[in-house]
């Protein structure tokens, strides 16, 4: 991220594909999960706990100094939000899906793919507002090159001796 400071969101899309895509071998697994998959489902979704606080990178970089405050409850009220309603819509359908606590693996398969609209959601906004800041940005002069340009720079940077550590 350091040096690719205007690529932030392939790395918090990369976060967020490492709890979706475990969540959905999950969902889609016959039977019972094996173990080394519901450990890769606790490794990806914990992985978007620190990841999240990218987001206040981006409230940072991208508002006035005097909004930083309203922009950060923003970013902070987001994530609780999502969890939130996530949280009642499974309760929800586990409620009309079954009555007491000898619930199925499919009602709770059922109950759990609800994350899976908000996961869409976040994705959809994610890739919406990236292009928006991008063409702000692009308007101000700078340019987000595409990945083949900013990696074909850096190698050059590197076989140039500009990136050698000085002594």
């Amino acid at each position: 991220m350091q040096r690719h400071p205007l690529r932030r969101s392939n790395l918090v899309l990369a976060m967020v594909a490492a709890g979706l895509v475990p969540w959905l071998l999950v969902l889609l697994w016959p039977g019972p999960a094996p173990l080394w998959l519901l450990v890769a489902l606790c490794a990806g979704l914990a992985v978007g706990g620190p990841g999240s606080a990218i987001g206040f990178d981006f409230a940072r970089t991208f508002n006035p100094g005097h909004r930083l405050g309203a922009a950060n409850a923003v970013v902070n009220l987001g994530g609780f939000t999502a969890c939130v309603i996530a949280t009642q819509l499974i309760g929800l359908v586990l409620d009309a899906a079954g009555d007491g606590p000898d619930y199925t693996l499919g009602q709770f398969r059922l109950a759990m793919a609800v994350q899976l609209p908000l996961y869409a959601v976040g994705i959809v906004g994610m890739y919406l507002t990236r292009g928006r800041a991008r063409r702000v940005l692009a308007a101000q002069g700078q340019v987000v090159p595409p990945w083949r340009e900013a990696l074909r720079r850096e190698w050059r940077a590197r076989t140039r001796g500009l990136n050698r550590p000085r002594v």
